[in-house]
């Protein structure tokens, strides 16, 4: 993997992978269609899993406190 690859996802045809940016902004064309790509956050790769594993960890909180 280059220094300088991200992750991207394209909105219209779906392509999910890593490609080294052409421009400052982190902009880089898809290789399926051609649009360009904005790299994804860690927060938009990640956020959803870790609301679900806060919220689980929340969830055996409250219980472990219910059934003392």
């Amino acid at each position: 993997m280059a220094a300088r690859e991200r992750s991207y996802r394209c909105a219209v045809c779906r392509w999910q992978g890593m490609a080294e940016p052409i421009d400052v902004g982190d902009a880089a064309p898809c290789p399926e269609c051609g649009v360009y790509l904005y790299p994804q956050t860690w927060a938009s790769t990640w956020g959803f899993a870790l609301l679900l594993i806060a919220a689980s960890l929340g969830v055996v909180a409250v219980a472990a406190l219910l059934l003392r």
